[in-house]
């Protein structure tokens, strides 16, 4: 396949990836201290919304995966959701502080019910777009690798989001500038891939394969490596997301310095991102599983000493603990995207089934109950340690709450998802001794008329 290609199509991340971390990375901290809400119920916001978006992807998978249209079973999301979804993003910024708390939290709730089913409706597609494209068991982690790189960029953009919110003097300002300028790069971004992937559906030799019904795709939830993959993506997602979600307290608070929370950010995904192509070649010579149990233990060590020992002042050691973060983590933002293509083909060869889309549903709903989880958790410590989002200083039990929800919560529920992982059994080996099989039981199959 043309590397252009690829390119083109992992240009869908940057938007997705924009949208979706600004959300977890700051929607929780707008809630609590811009709009005015308690952190109970900015957690429950994210709970409910999350929640939500979890039982939306495996529907958008089901609907994905039955959908006909000219312009692409999977490509037709992607291309006629791009602008409604880039306008979801872009209203769930636009609520007013003078409003009664009440008030403020159904529209929050509204807003985030909003995004997340037209995420579910763009970003299901467009994952399971990567078994369309190829069946190469490397070629499948290099194209996952490059959405990788590409993501970060727009990770990177997404962390600028407190740059330029706090850069303007009218805050409400500040967060309207940026919702409508994110919502363009997404909007674009989803467009290009949309145009990029345009004949790859019409190409592929699997495509006429009978879909099953609803009861049968989530059958699949009672096998055995889907059962370990799911629990795997529950507990990482629990991980990623209080970790997202506590670093702008956790630079207000802790560090003191609101705009070191974006920096860290920026130092992270780009130490991540240079740090893709070694992972990459590691994947080709060691076993994923081993690999990603590594990186996992170090990180939650690196996660554990930063989040303890920085205090105010304590900027460039901060920064040296996101740089050593994104060199270990960058692990984590290629292998596991990567297994799911896998377990596509090993049960198309056990089950006679291709139905790409509902496993990536499934993979996407667990990782939205995972952040659903850690949103509820990360409000519900807030609120017992006594935070207050309109106070400048925070009560000690606060403090911690935040060191611990930074460093060391994120560490454990790593080290957990690695632990599961290892009981995985769709290795290379495996993989290719199916494909293998797949392809002579093709070619023994007549051609149809």
């Amino acid at each position: 396949m043309q590397i252009s290609k690829k390119i083109g199509y992992s240009a869908g991340d940057f938007g997705l990836s924009i949208s979706y971390f600004v959300v977890g990375f700051f929607y929780m901290y707008y809630l609590t201290d811009i709009a005015g809400i308690t952190p109970w119920l900015a957690g429950s916001v994210i709970f409910i919304g999350k929640l939500w978006e979890g039982i939306a992807n495996p529907l958008a998978g089901v609907l994905s995966d039955k959908t006909k249209s000219i312009s692409g079973q999977k490509r037709a999301f992607i291309l006629f959701g791009a602008i409604p979804f880039a306008a979801s993003f872009a209203l769930l910024w636009l609520i007013p502080a003078s409003y009664d708390e009440w008030v403020k939290f159904l529209l929050a709730i509204f807003s985030l019910l909003l995004y997340t089913s037209a995420y579910s409706a763009i970003s299901v597609p467009y994952m399971a777009m990567v078994p369309v494209m190829t069946s190469d068991y490397d070629e499948r982690t290099q194209i996952t690798g490059i959405r990788a790189v590409v993501s970060t960029l727009g990770i990177i953009l997404g962390g600028g989001a407190a740059l330029l919110v706090s850069s303007f003097s009218d805050m409400v300002l500040g967060l309207r500038t940026m919702a409508i300028g994110f919502a363009l790069f997404t909007a674009l971004s989803l467009l290009i891939a949309a145009r990029s992937v345009r004949d790859v559906e019409a190409n592929n030799k699997n495509a006429a394969i009978v879909r099953a019904n609803l009861a049968q795709y989530l059958s699949v939830i009672r096998e055995k490596n889907v059962v370990i993959l799911l629990v795997f993506k529950f507990l990482g997602a629990i991980a990623t997301g209080c970790l997202i979600a506590s670093i702008p307290y956790f630079a207000k608070n802790v560090l003191s310095n609101t705009a070191s929370s974006s920096i860290g950010v920026a130092i992270y995904t780009i130490s991540s991102a240079l740090l893709i192509p070694v992972w990459y070649k590691l994947t080709q010579f060691f076993d994923k599983r081993r690999l990603l149990l590594i990186a996992n233990c170090l990180g939650a060590v690196v996660l554990l000493l930063t989040g303890l020992l920085v205090n105010q002042g304590s900027t460039l050691q901060f920064f040296l603990g996101c740089a050593l973060l994104g060199i270990i983590m960058s692990s984590y933002l290629l292998i596991p995207y990567s297994l799911v293509p896998d377990l596509v083909e090993f049960y198309r060869h056990k089950r006679g089934e291709q139905h790409e889309s509902l496993y990536f549903g499934l993979w996407m709903t667990v990782h939205q109950l995972g952040i659903a989880v850690s949103g509820f958790m990360l409000g519900a410590f807030l609120s017992i340690s006594g935070y207050v989002g309109s106070s400048d200083v925070q009560t000690d039990s606060a403090i911690l709450t935040i060191r611990l929800a930074f460093g060391l919560i994120p560490g454990l529920f790593l080290v957990l998802a690695a632990a599961v992982l290892q009981k995985y059994g769709i290795t290379r080996t495996v993989y290719q001794k199916v494909q293998a099989e797949l392809e002579q039981r093709e070619a023994s199959e007549p051609e149809a008329d």
